[in-house]
């Protein structure tokens, strides 16, 4: 696998054109195609637009690593989760992809006796529960395939990959009783630039206390919420 591809972002920035990056390697075209395709297999590329191509997934979640970039979202979302808190009642949960898994970056307890709690740096499975599937849903399309063809059967794929559409399309993720007998689930996206996934914001609760119209407010509201904490992250 050729690395030099890799080093012309840093001399070039991103995106490159692949006849850029052909001129620069001086690799055989076709060569240079399957060393592309390789590249972008492993998720250290991804498409960008017409003959375009920029880091991919993994070099994103290497460089998050590195920089600790979830204290940053972190700090940004806690004065929001607050008000979330102080409003709604119930529990509010921060969460960012790491790795194959999602991890509870911030909590606040709900003010009810009966609760859904959650641990900061908690490990939770990616492919169930509304805060995990929003994530999955926004990830790089590379990186979504990466996880799932290494994890589920084609079927159990295809079927989660229909349901992660819809959670696009609505902007929000709903779940009852996935994780915990019961227990509702509602996520929206934090998007960086309106389209790269910086983690999600979520709300748990007993169904008998989220339901009705109160499933369409706390959507509303977390969408919200989630917008303005993507703000501030820009």
């Amino acid at each position: 696998m050729n690395f030099t591809i890799l080093q012309l972002f840093h001399s070039y920035g991103s995106p490159l054109h692949i006849e850029k990056i052909l001129q620069e390697t001086n690799v055989p075209r076709s060569s240079l195609y399957r060393q592309i395709k390789a590249l972008t297999q492993a998720g250290l590329l991804e498409t960008a637009g017409k003959g375009l191509y920029a880091p991919g997934w993994l070099v994103d979640e290497i460089s998050r690593v590195k920089e600790n970039s979830f204290d940053f979202l972190v700090e940004n979302a806690l004065s929001i989760m607050q008000e979330l808190s102080d409003d709604l009642g119930e529990s509010i949960n921060l969460t960012a992809v790491k790795g194959s898994k999602v991890m509870v970056l911030a909590h606040l307890e709900s003010k009810h006796n009966l609760r859904y709690s959650y641990e900061e740096g908690q490990v939770l499975d990616i492919f169930k529960g509304a805060s995990s599937k929003i994530l999955l849903a926004y990830l790089t399309e590379e990186h979504r395939q990466f996880l799932l063809n290494s994890s589920l059967s084609p079927e159990e794929g295809e079927k989660l990959e229909q349901e992660l559409t819809e959670i696009r399309n609505k902007g929000y993720s709903l779940t009852n009783s996935e994780v915990d007998e019961s227990a509702i689930g509602i996520s929206a996206p934090i998007l960086r630039g309106g389209k790269y996934i910086m983690g999600g914001l979520s709300i748990a609760g007993p169904d008998f206390r989220i339901n009705g119209d109160k499933i369409d407010t706390y959507i509303h509201r977390l969408k919200e919420a989630a917008a303005d904490i993507s703000l501030m992250m820009e």
